[in-house]
């Protein structure tokens, strides 16, 4: 039979179909509408409709033929090349106006970032436009966020005004003034953009977040110093003379700053939005006061809202505003001022949109927002199961990360970027002082990170600059000597013989991973654009070497904030997923010089950490082992045990007179690694994770059990027995997705690729770029479905085979499943530590069992006695510490409080092992 499908994926409103040989007159003649309303110049406009005509012939384009036209005239303009008068002489794009090209074609925002993802795939568009869309994305999400902070915050400093009514106002009014608060309020919105964007932070969460606070205290500053009490609100005047701000007149900078107030009332950070105001708002605002573009005073930046100066700086400020928008094509934020051009996000109005945004849910039901995880982090499949959403997702993501900030801050306070005292005597003890070698390599790591920070190669980032580098890398150097000394706190004590914690610290593979990973927590924290595997790809460092610290690392900082474990989970997953699976992978040079076979997920987990299916149980289903033997009369092939001993030989002898009938000798391909070697603890994360998407997949896909054990078999198979030819320079995802298939087909339950698409999207992880640029060798790439007609099946196509259940050879046994802890979906939740306290719907509660002697409360029915006998029996019980869980090497998440500290030495040993083993 055959199990190759030949056909080409197709998803949402992109189908394929043969070649068409006609154009719909309509589309041209909405074309021409479009260039006449932009005023394209001819080679932008031939560009266009020709890569236009090129897509039609090949995909049938549902919907608006405008919507499609729109995303082929903006690439057409951020692909042109426009001479430029100064350095450089030419750039790209030319002056579209991105908003209006939206407004003209009658697309949001919204529906922008989904069809031009489908463009760049059907018209194969390199990466750096793709990274354009994806930071346009993160803008948007940013600065819709910051602006439902700004709200509040103006609101509670000056005096409220209607925003139904700005838009009327504001077409009538026929000078701007600074007695009015509506027009305060664009003016504090417009100097916040204009800052923002020429500092090129704009997908930058936290840096533009406390910009908005320090471009308000300058707002307020300059209120005060004109003496205009008459624009704050009294609690704020109250406020304001609270804090020592008696004279509005003051013209010194210290007595009408509200930095530490702002800070204090709305989530932020007093150091980050100094810094910020200091070093980024006050000398951008002073350099085009000198430049004669603001009017004000450049020693104290006072006077830009006076009388005879407001209206100019004003439109100054929009015009600078708009200059950006236009040269980099970036939509305009100042939409969020009035509620009309709202629509242009694509809801009806902005509070439902703020609304629906700061729903988790709108990840999946929102395609836009898919890559914007690194703001609003989704929790990965492995701990769904033990991490619960967030109570207040609404708003969170500012004070998420501020908080995630202020507890990293907390953490290094009081310390610098240099070994501590206490360090320098813990390996005062060592045969080998490790710290001027690390001294002396973070030096240079630094150097090179600030180096790749200020701009990475193939983007325009100017904003980026080193001392914004040099400031993450001070943290980093100083959360490496804490993450170091916590980890040598941990071991010291656990041996005495320090040569081997000597020879770690000594190994540089350790020292970088080390180091990178505390600089990837720094730029977490800091809701950094720089994106994991950034820090990799900057040190030239393989996910595989990285990998092993991370663990090290969770174990021995029990400080870290929930949101960062969450994230070296993520971390973790994004290695053994892909990483660890590229061509020049290290993982490959271990499994060759080690001379050890690809072991099974039986091999590699603990018997306690695998459920017993029936043919496990069934000893005539256990599939025979065999092995040569020495004995007097020569040697014998003899069947051995399933998972028999780790040892180089197995001596067998009689039961009855102890005589040694026979030796087993080695395998030609060499003993199976050791459950604690560095390759078995890999493989032991990698196969948990593999089965959790796959029985994950499985569910949506409405899959039975045995189905599924048919499947993971499979997905075993093809790891031990193809995994150079199945895994390298490719995605566990990929390989899930292709068992999936190839079962499903072979037991008459057939699941199409577009189906398995379709659920595997659902998954937190999930990337069209899985499934769209598969490797097929020799620089290749295709979609999924041509990897599994040229390779996949080539390789699998007869074992796949032998699970159809009229195969000649007979039911293959299944392989165990691993033993995942149970999924909290009983609607009876334990929420007390010490006592068995449980709550649980009022309907049906009855129907289940319950204790003979227990304390009941039911919401609206039971008298307050109840709940205070709950409560006093509550609180009674000591009060719980908490303990952060984390990813364990069974690949399960485990309170740290279960975790023994001599498990630091596997995860350091694996360096020295490693490295001797390349020499």
């Amino acid at each position: 039979m055959s199990i190759a499908e030949g056909v080409t994926i197709t998803e949402g409103e992109i189908i394929v179909l043969p070649e068409i040989h006609h154009i719909v007159d309509e589309a041209y003649e909405r074309f021409q509408e479009l260039c006449a309303d932009l005023n394209l110049d001819a080679i932008t406009k031939d560009n266009t409709w020709r890569t236009f005509v090129n897509v039609k012939q090949k995909f049938t384009l549902e919907g608006d033929p405008a919507h499609w036209l729109c995303c082929a005239i903006y690439v057409a303009c951020r692909q042109a090349c426009i001479p430029s008068v100064g350095s450089p002489s030419t750039f790209h794009g030319n002056y579209v106006n991105l908003t209006r090209l939206l407004r003209t074609s009658r697309l949001s925002l919204v529906d922008f970032f989904d069809k031009s993802r489908k463009w760049a795939d059907m018209t194969d568009l390199n990466q750096e436009f793709r990274s354009k869309i994806e930071r346009l994305e993160r803008n948007f999400a940013v600065t819709t966020v910051i602006f439902k902070k700004f709200e509040p915050i103006f609101s509670g400093i000056f005096k409220d005004f209607s925003r139904m009514e700005l838009d009327e106002y504001r077409a009538n009014r026929k000078k701007l003034s600074p007695r009015s608060a509506a027009d305060l309020f664009e003016f504090c919105w417009g100097l916040f953009l204009c800052v923002k964007s020429s500092l090129r932070i704009s997908d930058d969460l936290v840096n533009s977040y406390h910009l908005l606070l320090a471009s308000t205290d300058l707002v307020f500053f300059n209120v005060a110093h004109a003496n205009r009490k008459s624009l704050l609100t009294p609690k704020f005047q109250e406020m304001a003379d609270m804090a020592g701000i008696v004279d509005f007149r003051l013209i010194g900078s210290d007595p009408a700053c509200i930095i530490n107030v702002l800070c204090d009332l709305y989530d932020g950070i007093s150091v980050e939005a100094k810094t910020i105001k200091e070093y980024w708002l006050k000398p951008k605002i002073r350099n085009m006061i000198d430049q004669g573009l603001l009017r004000g005073d450049p020693d104290t930046l006072t006077g830009l809202i006076d009388e005879d100066a407001f209206e100019s700086n004003s439109k100054r400020l929009e015009k600078e505003y708009e200059e950006y928008v236009l040269t980099e094509g970036d939509f305009d934020e100042r939409m969020y001022l009035s509620v009309e051009r709202q629509a242009d996000f694509g809801m009806d109005t902005q509070d439902d949109f703020l609304k629906t945004f700061d729903k988790q849910a709108l990840f999946k039901t929102c395609p836009p927002l898919n890559e914007l995880r690194h703001i609003m982090p989704a929790t990965p499949l492995t701990g769904k199961k033990y991490l619960g959403d967030k109570d207040d997702p609404l708003g969170s993501p500012v004070s998420s990360a501020t908080q995630t900030v202020s507890r990293l801050q907390a953490l290094l306070s009081g310390r610098k970027a240099e070994a501590s005292q206490n360090l320098r005597d813990i390996v005062a003890n060592f045969p080998k002082n490790p710290i001027p070698t690390m001294e002396e390599r973070l030096k240079n790591l630094s150097e090179l990170f600030c180096v790749r920070f200020a701009c990475t190669k193939g983007e325009k980032q100017p904003g980026m600059h080193t001392e914004f580098a040099y400031y993450r890398s001070q943290l980093a150097q100083t959360l490496f000597y804490r993450l170091l000394e916590s980890i040598l706190a941990a071991e010291n004590k656990q041996r005495s013989d320090k040569s081997e914690l000597s020879d770690v610290m000594m190994d540089e593979s350790f020292q970088i991973s080390l180091f990178a990973c505390a600089l990837e927590i720094v730029l977490f924290s800091y809701s950094s654009p720089k994106r994991f595997p950034w820090i990799l790809d900057v040190f030239d460092l393989p996910g595989y070497s990285f990998f092993k610290v991370i663990e090290i690392v969770v174990r021995a900082e029990e400080n870290l904030s929930r949101d960062v474990v969450k994230h070296l989970s993520q971390v973790e997953e994004k290695v053994l997923e892909e990483l660890a699976w590229t061509e020049d992978s290290p993982l490959w040079v271990a499994l060759s010089q080690r001379n050890e076979p690809i072991p099974s997920c039986e091999e590699v987990f603990l018997p306690s950490q695998m459920e017993k299916s029936a043919d496990a149980q069934n000893p005539e289903n256990q599939p025979k082992r065999y092995a040569v033997i020495k004995t007097p009369q020569g040697e014998k092939c003899v069947p051995v045990a399933v998972g028999g001993s780790n040892q180089s030989t197995l001596i067998i002898q009689d039961k009855n007179s102890s005589q040694i009938l026979g030796v087993v000798l080695p395998s030609k391909h060499g003993d199976k690694p050791k459950r604690g070697s560095s390759t078995a603890l890999f493989f032991r994360k990698f196969y948990h994770l593999a089965f959790v998407r796959l029985q994950d997949l499985c569910k949506n896909l409405t899959v039975e059990d045995e189905v599924l054990r048919k499947i993971w078999t499979c997905l075993q198979q093809s790891i031990v027995n193809f995994v150079v030819d199945l895994m390298k320079g490719r995605h566990l995802d990929q390989i899930i997705m292709c068992c999936v298939y190839v079962i499903s087909k072979v037991v008459g339950n057939e699941k199409s690729f577009t189906e398995i698409m379709r659920c595997y999207r659902l998954q937190p992880q999930s990337a069209s770029k899985v499934y769209r640029n598969v490797f097929l060798g020799n620089g290749e790439k295709g979609d999924l479905i041509k990897f599994y007609n040229t390779i996949f099946i080539v390789c699998i196509q007869k074992h796949a085979l032998k699970f159809n259940t009229r195969s000649e050879e007979g039911e293959v046994p299944l392989s165990p499943v691993p033993h995942l802890k149970a999924t909290p979906m009983s609607p009876c939740r334990k929420v007390a530590t010490k006592h068995s306290v449980f709550l649980r719907p009022l309907k049906g509660a009855n129907k289940s069992p319950s204790p003979s002697k227990q304390l009941r409360y039911s919401f609206a029915r039971s008298p307050s006695t109840n709940l205070r006998a709950i409560n006093t029996m509550v609180q009674l019980a000591e009060k719980p510490k908490a303990a952060k869980r984390i990813l364990g090497e069974d690949g399960t998440e485990t309170d740290m409080e279960s975790v023994v500290p001599n498990k630091f030495v596997k995860r350091l040993q694996e360096f020295i092992d490693d490295r001797q083993t390349m020499q």
